[in-house]
């Protein structure tokens, strides 16, 4: 594939799932489809010209479509209210930095080593995976209803990554971050839909590196949370969240993955292919530090140190 395909869609998916797998996208999903190919050249960007219109039965809108030269971005923006225009799909075998707003669902597929820069603002759901380098990923939410599926999946790949799930605005904000309201349905709360996330899933891969996942904006219906191998920095929502490690993931001293806003009620780790009786749990400076003494020699004293929690409640936050 050379440069960035940009498929803008509105229907044809049958159900949920045809939505959410790349070949569904790239065959039958996108019905109805307006086809922009973008490239990017060595000193800057060709850009086709805009606005693109898509169409279908009953349905259409308007993308607005620019270059950003100092964030060295394509900016991929609806015209008009939310739900005019529902999907893109935005492909890459290079990085690229990418920003899109007011879609219902934004698919963006990346790969390369360079770092790659995502912002989907205003999203009801989205697909994202990027290559292996330095990434940064920053996703806003806003639904409609509670119909459907409210559902974020992020891949990060190597690389020292940044993920942050965020709150959009609501139907009814004037300002520039405003969607222009709503077309074809209504809204719940007043027709202002909610951006805090409490009817969203998230699925967050962040691969190997030094990672930074940031949750700490919104109250999710749940999240998993996968951080990998390297020292990460993991930041929990309001709602109900589920770390999850791997022997092999973590340092083995106190210098190692960090979980932020744990909440014991609620929040779990996910310890893959272990029982509880291979770890201990105690407290240090306020913090709970997690460590495995388990019979695997080659991981023993790997370490996981939850800021602000008390220890005594590990054997209620496990889950194998």
């Amino acid at each position: 594939m050379t440069g960035l395909k940009v498929t803008f869609g509105n229907g044809g998916a049958a159900n949920v799932s045809d939505l959410l797998s790349i070949d569904a996208q790239n065959s039958n999903a996108l019905d109805y489809s307006t086809q922009q190919h973008e490239t990017t050249t060595g000193s800057g960007s060709s850009i086709g010209s805009g606005p693109v219109t898509v169409g279908g039965p009953g349905v259409g809108g308007e993308v607005a479509l620019s270059f950003d030269p100092e964030a060295n971005a394509f900016v991929f923006d609806v015209v008009g209210k939310w739900n005019s225009v529902k999907n893109v799909l935005a492909q890459s075998d290079s990085a690229e930095n990418v920003y899109f707003k007011d879609f219902v669902q934004a698919d963006v597929h990346l790969g390369g080593n360079s770092a790659s820069s995502v912002e989907i603002l205003n999203v009801k759901r989205a697909n994202v995976s990027t290559g292996a380098g330095n990434d940064t990923v920053t996703i806003s939410l806003l639904t409609n209803d509670s119909s459907w599926v409210n559902a974020v999946s992020v891949n990060t790949g190597a690389g020292n990554d940044t993920i942050t799930i965020k709150q959009g605005v609501g139907f009814k904000d004037g300002t520039d971050a405003g969607t222009g309201g709503i077309t074809g349905a209504t809204a719940f709360n007043g027709g202002n839909g909610f951006t805090d996330g409490r009817y969203t899933t998230v699925d967050i891969k962040a691969g190997a590196g030094n990672d930074t996942v940031d949750l700490s904006g919104v109250n999710l219906k749940s999240s998993t949370v996968e951080g990998g191998t390297g020292i990460d920095h993991l930041i929990a929502s309001s709602g109900s969240d589920t770390f999850v490690f791997h022997l092999g993931d973590m340092a083995k001293s106190i210098i190692t993955d960090t979980i932020d806003g744990f909440n014991a009620s609620v929040d779990k780790l996910k310890l893959v292919g272990t029982a509880v009786t291979d770890w201990t749990a105690t407290d240090f400076g306020g913090d709970a530090v997690v460590k495995y003494v388990g019979a695997d020699l080659a991981h023993k004293g790997e370490t996981i140190v939850l800021s602000n929690v008390d220890a005594s409640g590990f054997h209620n936050w496990f889950t194998a």
